[in-house]
């Protein structure tokens, strides 16, 4: 997404990204959307998915990297599906909870073998669970795994992304830093945190609430694809268009009163990987 791209610069190899929001908001969607982003830059990346099965989110990602609709992509479901394998996008095979020094290893393997630059852990709380015996609580144990997370990116100059589900709040609330389940570890190590927010009943936003690269922080409008499943940026006349419909019919769903038709879902131009930090 263009002007999320604008606020972090791209993400840099060595770097911790906390990723939150709602339940339900959307949040393995719109990092699959990210994530093939980033493979079609040719950036390696892995997947560690212990809430969603491999399966299930392999489809959603066919559905995105595709672009077209689903009765497009059946008909040419061959073609699709070839393009979709020349991806440099690997995936872990674990599944709920999982313990950390396995994780780990795997991760380590996947570096050295495929030269993996980009890790995506979804999420915290499934991988975590059951994990917590001995002398650790919760929230200790989940201290230690971030830890060892920053640590590992540091060490092996990849960007991991982290999602850590957030706490329980209304599904409307603006969600801050303060909203990010569990110590407040996960937040000072980070480099980035990144929220998608559902508080405007507008849009959704994809909000930044923390960016050690230089600063800047703010949040950007989207609208959401459905035959695409992907996530598209609103202009700021979009967005009025949208706020003025609200006002003018307080009943009426905006998010589908000026869906875009997805024979017009732009390409991939969303995140670029920094340059410099290359």
């Amino acid at each position: 997404i263009e002007g999320l791209n604008t606020l972090i610069k791209g993400f840099r190899p060595g770097e911790l990204t906390i990723f939150s929001g709602p339940t339900g908001v959307g949040k393995t969607t719109f990092l699959s959307q990210t994530s093939l982003d980033y493979c079609a830059q040719g950036v390696n990346t892995l997947w560690g998915s212990f809430e969603i099965q491999n399966v299930r989110l392999l489809r959603k990602m066919l559905a995105q990297h595709s672009g077209v609709t689903p009765e497009e992509l059946a008909e040419d479901f061959e073609v699709h599906a070839d393009r979709f394998e020349q991806l440099p996008l690997y995936f872990l095979r674990f599944h709920g909870s999982t313990e950390i020094g396995t994780i780990l290893d795997a991760m380590e393997y996947a570096c050295y073998v495929h030269d993996v630059e980009h890790i995506i852990l979804d999420n915290l709380q499934f991988m975590c669970s059951d994990q917590s015996g001995g002398s650790f609580d919760r929230f200790e144990y989940q201290d230690r795994v971030v830890s060892r997370f920053r640590q590992f990116a540091t060490s092996k100059g990849v960007h991991i992304t982290l999602v850590v589900h957030p706490r329980k709040l209304d599904q409307e609330t603006r969600f801050g830093m303060s909203s990010v389940f569990g110590g407040a570890k996960a937040i000072q190590e980070a480099d980035n945190v990144i929220i998608l927010q559902n508080d405007d009943r507008v849009c959704k936003h994809i909000e930044v609430l923390k960016n050690r690269f230089d600063g800047d922080t703010g949040r950007v409008p989207l609208r959401f694809d459905k035959p695409t499943q992907r996530y598209v940026e609103l202009s700021r006349r979009e967005y009025q268009e949208r706020k003025q419909l609200l006002v003018d019919s307080p009943d009426r769903d905006s998010s589908q009163s000026l869906s875009t038709p997805s024979s017009s879902a732009p390409t991939y131009r969303n995140f670029v990987v920094n340059p410099e930090a290359r």
